[in-house]
C-alpha cells in the first residue's frame, strides 16, 4: 500500500510533466483523487466479519483473561478524558457479566498507564500494552475506539464507545 501511495503522490505532484493529452491529465487527476479518498477511509473490520486475532500481545501484569462468549475491546490513551470516562462507565456496566471479557489496549508504555488501569485487571479483564501493531490491524484511527466481538471473533459492534449505552451492550451480549 505504501508503494501505491508513493506512486499516487508522485503522479499528483508531477502531473504537468506527464506527456499525455490535456483531457487525459484531468482524468488522471480525478482517478488519483478518488483513490486517495477511498484509501483514507478504509476500515479493516466490518460487522459480522472476523476481527484480527490478538497474537503475541504484551499483557500488563501477565493477566490474560480466559476465553469467553463475548469480549469488549477498547483502544485507549491515558491522557484522554473521554477514554477514562468510557472505560469507567463500561467497566461498571460489564463488571458483573460473567460472559464478557474486557480488554483495554494502549500504545503507551506499561509505566505510563499502569497507575490508571491496574484497578481494571481481573480474571475476566486485562490490559495490553501494544506498539500500535494491534491498532493498525483493527484499523483504529482514534481513541476511544471499541469493538464487541463474540467467541468466534465476529464483530458485533464497533465505533466510539461514548455513544454505546448500557441497553445496547445488554442487547448485544444477550443476542447470539
Amino acid at each position: 500500500m505504501d508503494n501505491l501511495l508513493q506512486l499516487l503522490r508522485f503522479l499528483f505532484l508531477n502531473w504537468r510533466f506527464i506527456p499525455i493529452f490535456v483531457g487525459m491529465k484531468r482524468l488522471l487527476l480525478i482517478i488519483i483523487a478518488l483513490c486517495a479518498i477511498g484509501y483514507g477511509g478504509a476500515q479493516t473490520i466490518a460487522l459480522g466479519e472476523r476481527t484480527p486475532r490478538i497474537k503475541s500481545a504484551k499483557w500488563l501484569n501477565g493477566n490474560i483473561p480466559a476465553e469467553n462468549d463475548f469480549t469488549y475491546i477498547e483502544f485507549i490513551i491515558s491522557a484522554s478524558q473521554p477514554c477514562r470516562a468510557t472505560v469507567e462507565r463500561v467497566h461498571t456496566h460489564l463488571a458483573d457479566k460473567k460472559s464478557v471479557n474486557i480488554v483495554l489496549i494502549s500504545h503507551e508504555s506499561a509505566t505510563e498507564i499502569s497507575e490508571w488501569v491496574t484497578k481494571y485487571i481481573s480474571p475476566s479483564s486485562g490490559i495490553i500494552v501494544d506498539d500500535t501493531t494491534i491498532r493498525k490491524e483493527f484499523g483504529v484511527k482514534y481513541a476511544p475506539f471499541a469493538v464487541i466481538i463474540d467467541r468466534k471473533r465476529r464483530a458485533l459492534w464497533f465505533g466510539n464507545p461514548q455513544i454505546l449505552s448500557k441497553e445496547q451492550i445488554e442487547q448485544l451480549i444477550t443476542t447470539k
